[in-house]
C-alpha cells in the first residue's frame, strides 16, 4: 500500500472513528466520568483539585536539547510519548493543517473584535469567551480540568458526512461553537485554541493525532505541560489524563505552530487494509 494511501487511511480513520468510539462516552450519557449539571462552582474546583497525576514521565523521547540557561534536563524538555518524531508532516495532513491555521487567525480577529465591541459579538464568539472565561485564574491542573469538561460540554458529536458533507474536515473553533457539534478533532481544535487564548505557550501545547489501541480508531486529543509532566485532554473524559497512564494512545502526527511533525509510529504496521 503506497505512503499516500496509508495516509488517506489515517485522515479518513480519523474523521470516521473518533466520533464513532466517543458515542458511549459522552458526558451527556450515563458514565462514571460525567458530573451533576448542578455542581457549584466550589464543588467543581475541589473536584479537580481531589484528581491526582502519576509520578514524572519515564518514557519521554529526548526529543529537544537541553535550552541554554534553562536549568532544565533533556529529559524534561522532551515530547509527550516515547516516541521518535521525524522532520515534516505528510503533504496531505501539512495541506489541512494550513488551512486550518489561516482559518483559526480569521477566528482570532473576531474574537478580538468582540472583546473590543461586545455589540460586535457573534453568538459563537461569545461561546469561546465563555470557554476561556471557564478557566479562570486557577493553578494550571484545576485550569486544564475546567476547559476540558467545559468544551466537552458545549459540543455534540457528529460527523463530517453529517454537518459538510465530506470524509474529514478541520473546522476552526468558531465554525464548531456556532453549531455546536463535531468530531473528535473539532474538540480538540477548540481546546488548543482556547487554551492560547489563555496565554499558555506554544512550546507547553500539542495537538495530536493518535493511534487509539483499545478502540482500534485514530483520535485527536490535546497534550499539555505541567511542571515537566504531560496531560491529555481528551473528549472521551472529563479527567485530566497522564500522558504516561494513556499507554493505549500511539502518537501519529503532532500539530504546533512552529514545527509539525510526524511521529515513527505513523507507518504501514498501524493502518491495515480493511
Amino acid at each position: 500500500m503506497s505512503a499516500f494511501v496509508r495516509t488517506a487511511r489515517i485522515i479518513f480513520s480519523v474523521a470516521v472513528c473518533c466520533s464513532a468510539a466517543f458515542t458511549d462516552m459522552h458526558p451527556s450519557r450515563s458514565s462514571p466520568v460525567a458530573e451533576p449539571q448542578g455542581i457549584s462552582a466550589s464543588e467543581l474546583q475541589g473536584t479537580f483539585e481531589r484528581i491526582s497525576v502519576t509520578p514524572p514521565l519515564q518514557r519521554l523521547a529526548l526529543l529537544a536539547p537541553e535550552l541554554p540557561g534553562s536549568g532544565k534536563s533533556p529529559a524534561q524538555l522532551a515530547e509527550p510519548f516515547n516516541m521518535p518524531a521525524k522532520a515534516a508532516l505528510p503533504e496531505e495532513i501539512a495541506s489541512k493543517w494550513s488551512d486550518l491555521q489561516s482559518r483559526v487567525v480569521a477566528d482570532e480577529k473576531t474574537i478580538a473584535a468582540c472583546r473590543a465591541n461586545e455589540a460586535s459579538c457573534s453568538p459563537a464568539a461569545r461561546r469561546f469567551l465563555s470557554l476561556v472565561e471557564s478557566g479562570g485564574k486557577n493553578e494550571r491542573r484545576i485550569q486544564l480540568g475546567k476547559i476540558n469538561r467545559a468544551v466537552n460540554l458545549a459540543i455534540r458529536p457528529a460527523s463530517d458526512w453529517a454537518q459538510y458533507g465530506t470524509a474529514d474536515f478541520w473546522a476552526s473553533p468558531l465554525q464548531t461553537l456556532a453549531s455546536g457539534a463535531g468530531d473528535c478533532e473539532d474538540y480538540a481544535i477548540v481546546k488548543y485554541v482556547v487554551l492560547r487564548a489563555l496565554g499558555m505557550a506554544e512550546t507547553d501545547l500539542r495537538l495530536m493525532i493518535v493511534r487509539d489501541d483499545k478502540h482500534q480508531t485514530e483520535h485527536a486529543i490535546v497534550a499539555v505541560r505541567d511542571e515537566q509532566e504531560w496531560l491529555i485532554l481528551d473528549n472521551r473524559t472529563m479527567f485530566i489524563v497522564d500522558a504516561e497512564d494513556a499507554r493505549y494512545y500511539n502518537p501519529l502526527f503532532v500539530l504546533e505552530q512552529k514545527m509539525p511533525r510526524t511521529f515513527a509510529a505513523a507507518d504501514v504496521s498501524l493502518i491495515t487494509d480493511r
